[in-house]
């Protein structure tokens, strides 16, 4: 399998079609079947459902078309190293996070990094924590920031921290006139939250059904981004993590704790026994710093206590739920 493979199914997956694909790729249609057809024969399953004049991706074709985009990302970003090192500009700056982090706080981090110069190139992809984990345990990142679970085998968890999530409103709803929004506010209330069945999902409907609340029609979304911007239209109000929720300032969207604390976790990981430099360090130091500022309710745990918030959660005096 050669990077050409991986280009030309994922130029195919995104067309929906050989021919457009062809032309993006600037091959003939003919050779890009056949690319296709050689890449089926050597994973033993099929990519794509052929409909007409248009493809569609099987289900192993979806599964596959992540692998292949990160592989081919990872072989993009391994030339760029090799071009930077070799031109003197040094080692390029790997940091992987997940959407709430690097939404929320890494750009503002970004601009106020002080100290330390960024290198020549610095690349910033923002994953699920399985993915983070994996990254940075293979290298190919040099640092990660993540939400639980932390404590994976390979892996230094270098900094931890907890916040209590919040309430999104509406500029005009009247919970916006109010300090403190109580969890029972949200009975018989159109809702939005995030989709994470696992954690996010999971913890907020606990702390829902341990007060007797039941919400209106529920909209799940995957991002607390899209959550905020879900407020701002429909005006509905949102349940969210408290990094997005005060790292991104949007027009007519108001931030305000809840008489509940739900607490959401979140630390700097790198693999076990290798070097951090400098710079990854600054940044480390100056998302912190962010952190610190503008999050309400924020408190930096000792980074051991990672691997009991999975089974044991730790929560602070308001008794908060682990999420």
């Amino acid at each position: 399998m050669e990077t050409r493979d991986l280009q030309t199914f994922l130029a195919v997956a995104a067309s929906g079609s050989i021919t457009k694909a062809a032309d993006l790729l600037g091959r003939s249609q003919p050779s890009v079947t056949r690319n296709i057809q050689d890449l089926e024969a050597e994973l033993g399953f099929e990519l794509l459902h052929r409909i007409g004049r248009r493809v569609q991706l099987s289900e192993e074709g979806v599964a596959f078309e992540e692998e292949a985009r990160r592989l081919l990302m990872s072989f993009t970003e391994l030339a760029a190293r090799a071009k930077t090192i070799a031109a003197g500009k040094g080692r390029i700056l790997q940091i992987v996070t997940t959407s709430a982090i690097g939404t929320g706080l890494i750009p503002t981090a970004l601009a106020e990094l002080k100290n330390v110069e960024l290198p020549h190139e610095t690349h910033l992809g923002q994953f699920l924590p399985s993915i983070i984990a994996h990254e940075v345990r293979s290298g190919r990142a040099e640092i990660g920031f993540s939400s639980l679970p932390l404590d994976t085998p390979g892996l230094d968890v270098l900094r931890l921290y907890s916040a209590p999530d919040v309430a999104a409103v509406r500029e005009d709803d009247p919970l916006a006139k109010l300090d403190v929004v109580p969890l029972s506010a949200f009975a018989g209330r159109r809702v939005a939250t995030l989709l994470n069945p696992l954690r996010f999902q999971l913890h907020i409907g606990r702390a829902l059904a341990a007060h007797g609340i039941e919400t209106g029609p529920v909209i799940r979304t995957n991002t607390a981004y899209a959550a905020l911007q879900i407020v701002r239209q429909t005006g509905v109000a949102a349940i969210v993590d408290p990094l997005t929720a005060y790292g991104v300032a949007l027009p007519n969207v108001v931030i305000r704790p809840i008489d509940v604390t739900v607490l959401f976790y979140w630390g700097v990981l790198a693999a076990k026994k290798r070097p951090i430099r400098p710079v990854a360090r600054g940044l480390m130091d100056a998302v912190e710093a962010v952190a610190e500022r503008k999050i309400v309710g924020f408190k930096k745990l000792d980074p051991s206590l990672a691997g009991k918030l999975v089974t044991d959660p730790v929560s602070d005096t308001n008794h908060g739920i682990e999420i």
